[in-house]
């Protein structure tokens, strides 16, 4: 069954440019499924919103005052 939920889809070059990344580092980790999952409709490339917050969750480091 198809997941009726809307997803907000995030293009390849907003998506390089929330991670502070080139567009071209995005495409290669695409093409080694690298790091973040992605939606491929004709030539557009694009990130669930969904997958680029668990990328950032997952590499956020907290700051030493906030350690125990």
């Amino acid at each position: 069954m198809v997941n009726s939920k809307p997803r907000n889809l995030i293009r390849l070059g907003n998506a390089a440019e929330r991670l502070a990344l080139q567009p071209s580092t995005l495409r290669d980790w695409f093409l080694k499924r690298k790091n973040l999952d992605f939606v491929k409709a004709g030539r557009a490339v694009c990130v669930t919103e969904e997958s680029l917050e668990r990328f950032i969750e997952a590499n956020l480091i907290p700051a030493r005052g906030a350690r125990q």
